[in-house]
């Protein structure tokens, strides 16, 4: 509470006191240009990667009737996945998500 105080009524007691304050205060500034810096690196590995898996990826439209396959998780271990069906697709709701009809009816 010194510190806050002293920093408030500009009332610093010597000059190591105002270098260990600028020290502060320049150890602030850096670690928010490096986030800054972190944050640009980030997104331009986001657009990156984003690029790659648009070269390889495909848009699947299904209509109502189609019939698929889901991928479920195993009974045995919920890691393992595998693929599960014939379903019947029954709405389209959005440009990538679909309701489907289970075996219990929804």
């Amino acid at each position: 509470m010194t510190i806050l105080r002293e920093l408030w009524t500009k009332d610093i007691p010597n000059d190591e006191m105002q270098s260990t304050y600028q020290y502060v205060f320049d150890l602030r500034n850096r670690m928010e240009q490096t986030c800054q810096l972190v944050e640009e690196s980030l997104g331009n590995a986001q657009v990156k990667a984003k690029k790659y898996f648009d070269r390889k990826a495909r848009h699947h439209k299904l209509k109502v009737g189609d019939k698929v396959l889901i991928l479920l998780p195993t009974d045995s271990h919920k890691m393992l996945m595998t693929w599960k069906g014939l379903y019947t697709v029954t709405e389209c709701i959005g440009l990538t998500d679909y309701r489907i009809q289970l075996e219990s009816g929804t």
